[in-house]
């Protein structure tokens, strides 16, 4: 009879569980700036309201597979990105939003108005404007770099670009925007 082999395996003791902040606390860190980016994105608040909260039930059920903790903020954004372009090749759908010319005309009655105020809104308006008419590939590194201040890495990881792409497109969105509102400057005599 052969000998009896001992199994080489052994029983290694369990490493401490890792410390992960719970899912509500990391959801609500950057909450905000999802919606913020949501609402650039879709362009309609409701419309964004659902993106986030699909985005946040993703997030949900996969945060088991977030390695670390840290990377959360572009961890939370890939999905928002996804979902969005996702939803947008099936939709196709435009929406207008009258929010912000019904509430330029309700916050300025025509009996006590600060001129100087109308015409910031009003250059507000033109320039959410002129970042909306963006295509996608031009208005996302935008949104974030300039209105979320992420860094070029931080977006070339989300984007899942190289930084030198991303920079080419936030360079080129810039200059995209800067050509829009020149003409609104000239056409308003501004310029």
């Amino acid at each position: 009879m052969a000998p009896e082999r001992r199994s080489e395996l052994r029983l290694v003791p369990a490493s401490k569980p890792i410390d992960r902040p719970r899912f509500e606390d990391v959801l609500v860190e950057h909450l905000d700036s999802l919606y913020r980016t949501a609402v650039r994105l879709t362009r309609h608040r409701e419309v964004a309201e659902d993106l986030v909260q699909e985005t946040c039930l993703r997030a949900f059920r996969a945060y088991d597979q977030l390695e670390h903790p840290g990377s959360a903020r572009s961890w939370l954004f890939k999905i928002l990105l996804n979902i969005f372009r996702n939803d947008a090749k099936q939709q196709k759908t435009e929406f207008v939003d009258l929010e912000l010319s019904e509430a330029l005309i309700a916050s300025s009655p025509l009996c006590e108005y600060d001129q100087h105020v109308v015409f910031d809104r009003l250059l507000e308006d033109e320039v959410e404007k002129a970042l909306e008419s963006l295509p996608d590939e031009f208005r996302i590194p935008i949104i974030l770099s300039d209105l979320e201040d992420w860094t070029m890495a931080e977006i070339a990881e989300v984007l899942g670009r190289p930084s030198g792409t991303v920079a080419s497109r936030l360079f080129r969105g810039r200059q995209l925007l800067r050509e829009s509102l020149e003409s609104y400057a000239r056409r308003r005599g501004l310029f």
